[in-house]
């Protein structure tokens, strides 16, 4: 027994020493790793002469979204985000740098971006090339959306095998009105605005007739702008693009199924390589070489947080920009969607920092009138202590967004926008249909003749219908007020212009839903004009991101963290 009693004493000894110390080795190892990476991050001074690198992965957005904790430590290796801001605030700086002596852009792994998005960064493009510096972009492939961007540099390299999808835009939804008859589902769509397209789907097998014109023409507007840039770009002819495109299955036969050829031929590329003989060429049009005589290239995080100032001015007024994207949603912000109490949450924040002026920076095509709401109430009351308010709109501030728009002192929006949709709709979907195929019954008593009439096992009674549809009504009359209110002029002029119609940036300036044309930059130097002050610092109130995230960000990155195969 003494032996069995010492051996389990020893058992026990053992389980405490793992208990401490398998802990302490695991904080040994993270801090030993964090101590690595903090070391190897330290910013080092800029090269006295380099090229710009950039290289955005995934969407362009204009707020970064907050990430749970697994999601953080594999950044890199997710669809990420780019800050539309720090692209253009990394060109606009690099124009003045001496030490920066080219643009190289690498567009692979960039998703989108939109046409306004574009124009935005064109812009600043276009800036730093008045300079005289060359921009090159490179890629093994672009992208249509990508192909704005690159379209725009003095020199495109191609690979051999490469290509460029040139398609022009189209927009084609796909109709349930027999799939729901098929399925027995009823959807019960209530809507005010004919032209509230959002619902077509489930009404119709087609396209109908005036969302055809209304989409048409918002289209091939947006497919103008994007054509003239590239032919700008690229130093075509006006109409050259659409040409090329409709042309292109006999163009592509000509050159013998060389998709690459076609474009290097057509002037689209202006060199077929890759590999070696790519940075060569490519360093070439730098000219800034590194101690071993490679390319000197610096990303653009690396460039943006060296100019950046550490230490905030609190001399200077401030403008704050507010960024609301995505649908629009009651409670807080995820991916993808702007929540109101996120949105308000931040207009507080800027308000207490004392802000001069507000910007908010709207790309959300709508979402729930509750959150809309919320958030124009919260920009009214801070615009009654006489804080001038001014939008910049994206690439789409539509029904909800414009709801929030709408009462701000001046808008501003790019000539592409996509806007207006001022109506609003309501589906409820009821299933009687399957129940009464699959042979069940729904049956019972209420009190009243509203009890359990929104049960979507039963028929949609008239009653709900009429609650419905006039909700739906009122909501309507009360955005036609909201605009005719702001915009100073009759419901009847809005109503006019309304209905769920979409207009692009430069239609809605020519029938008043905007009021200039224009980039974020542009929008802000007027909420300084408003606000009286001529020197300032705009500064951004996005979502906050922790610090827990941006550790395991550089960690995940720093040591190439990256998902099971």
């Amino acid at each position: 027994m003494d032996l069995l009693r010492a051996i389990w004493r020893i058992l026990a000894a053992i389980s405490k020493v793992i208990t401490v110390l398998v802990p302490l080795l695991f904080v040994v190892i993270f801090v030993a790793a964090l101590s690595i990476s903090v070391s190897e991050n330290v910013p080092k001074p800029l090269p006295e002469s380099a090229g710009l690198l950039i290289a955005p992965t995934g969407r362009l957005v204009e707020d970064r979204t907050p990430l749970e904790p697994l999601d953080a430590l594999f950044a890199d290796q997710l669809a990420g985000e780019t800050l539309l801001s720090t692209v253009i605030e990394g060109i606009d700086a690099a124009a003045d740098d001496d030490r920066i002596t080219s643009i190289v852009l690498d567009l692979e792994n960039l998703a989108g971006p939109s046409t306004s998005q574009a124009m935005e960064i064109i812009e600043a493009l276009d800036r730093f090339s008045e300079t005289g510096k060359p921009i090159v972009a490179i890629g093994d492939y672009f992208t249509q959306s990508q192909y704005l961007l690159a379209s725009q540099a003095d020199t495109i390299f191609l690979h051999p095998e490469g290509g460029i999808s040139l398609m022009g835009f189209g927009v084609y939804r796909t109709y349930l009105k027999q799939f729901l008859q098929n399925i027995k589902v009823n959807f019960h769509i209530f809507r005010a605005g004919e032209n509230k397209s959002a619902v077509e789907p489930f009404m119709r097998d087609d396209m109908s007739p005036q969302e055809r014109e209304v989409v048409g023409k918002w289209l091939n507007s947006l497919w103008d702008d994007y054509t003239a840039l590239v032919e700008k770009g690229r130093n075509k002819s006006p109409g050259e693009v659409t040409d090329f495109v409709n042309d292109f299955p006999g163009r592509l036969e000509a050159n013998g199924g060389d998709l690459a050829e076609v474009f290097l031929q057509e002037g689209y590329v202006d060199e077929l390589v890759y590999g070696d003989e790519l940075e060569e060429r490519v360093t070439e049009i730098v000219d800034a070489r590194d101690e071993d005589g490679d390319i000197q290239l610096v990303s653009l995080k690396r460039y943006v947080s060296d100019i950046r100032d550490p230490f905030e001015s609190e001399e200077q007024p401030l403008i704050a920009v507010i960024p609301i994207e995505g649908t629009l949603v009651p409670g807080d912000s995820v991916q993808g969607s702007a929540g109101s109490d996120t949105v308000v949450e931040q207009l507080e924040r800027a308000d207490e920092a004392d802000a001069v002026a507000i910007v908010l920076r709207i790309n959300s095509g709508g979402g729930s009138v509750f959150a809309s709401e919320v958030i124009r109430a919260k920009v009214d009351a801070i615009a009654a202590d006489g804080v001038p308010i001014v939008v910049s709109m994206g690439g789409a501030a539509a029904s909800g967004g414009y709801w929030i728009a709408a009462a701000a002192d001046e808008i501003w929006a790019m000539p592409s926008t996509i806007t207006g949709s001022i109506g609003v709709f309501s589906a409820f979907p009821t299933f009687e249909g399957v129940f009464d195929y699959v042979g069940a019954t729904v049956d019972g008593i209420g009190t009243t003749t509203m009890a359990g009439s929104l049960d979507p096992s039963r028929p949609l009674d008239e009653n709900s219908e009429r609650i419905f549809q006039a909700v739906v009504d009122g909501i309507y009359r009360e955005f036609l007020n909201l605009v005719a209110t702001a915009r100073h002029m009759t419901v009847e002029e809005v109503d006019a212009i309304a209905g769920g119609k979409v207009w692009i940036g430069r239609q809605a300036k020519e029938i008043g839903l905007v009021d200039q044309l224009g980039s974020l930059d542009d929008a802000i130097a007027s909420a300084a004009a408003l606000a009286q002050v001529e020197d300032y610092d705009a500064k951004r109130f996005g979502t906050p991101i922790t610090p827990q995230q941006l550790l395991l960000e550089e960690l995940g990155s720093s040591f190439g963290v990256s998902l099971p195969q």
